[in-house]
């Protein structure tokens, strides 16, 4: 099963992102990302053994941490420079996030996983297949869209089930914060 460990986006901040992703929807050669899958990747671990679930569960359930509150805001792309391959949403005060992604590696690599690539704080919201101008003008026209401030209360070990026209994401655990 192909695993991965994120903090799902609440539903207020869903709400205010629903413009950026009507407007993405409508370019060509672009897939944005499905509302109910909006969600910050912690550490994405790839194909897994059914049968290592339970040491995952386990691993993770070791993660502590408090809630917090992160700000989302502003569109990106990468990469930074040339033809944009994702399109994201920034979060600002990332701090804790960043600790948050960090413990969470820490007691993954113990299992033996490794990282694709440093965890850079941001929500993907669209991929795109080949070059597009228009996607240029929507980054430039929400670049400081503030999308709201959400609570971190918990994170999750999710599936990720692809089929043709898109992945299906299933929480396999939701490990809360403790205050």
């Amino acid at each position: 099963m192909r695993l991965f460990v994120a903090v799902d986006v609440d539903e207020e901040v869903r709400k205010k992102i629903d413009p950026l992703l009507l407007r993405l929807s409508k370019i060509q050669g672009l897939k944005a990302v499905e509302r109910e899958n909006l969600h910050v990747t912690l550490m994405f671990l790839g194909e897994v053994n059914e049968l290592r679930v339970g040491e995952i569960k386990s691993a993770l359930e070791r993660v502590k941490f408090s809630p917090f509150k992160i700000n989302l805001k502003g569109v990106g792309k990468f990469p930074e420079r040339g033809d944009a391959r994702v399109i994201w949403i920034g979060v600002e005060r990332d701090e804790e996030l960043r600790e948050l992604a960090e413990k969470v590696y820490s007691e993954l690599k113990k299992l033996g996983f490794k990282r694709d690539k440093d965890f850079v704080a941001h929500l993907t919201v669209a991929r795109l297949k080949k070059r597009n101008r228009e996607v240029e003008k929507v980054i430039e026209e929400f670049r400081n869209v503030e999308f709201g401030e959400m609570l971190v209360k918990d994170f999750r070990l999710k599936q990720s089930i692809l089929k043709p026209t898109g992945p299906i994401y299933k929480d396999v655990h939701v490990f809360e914060g403790s205050s």
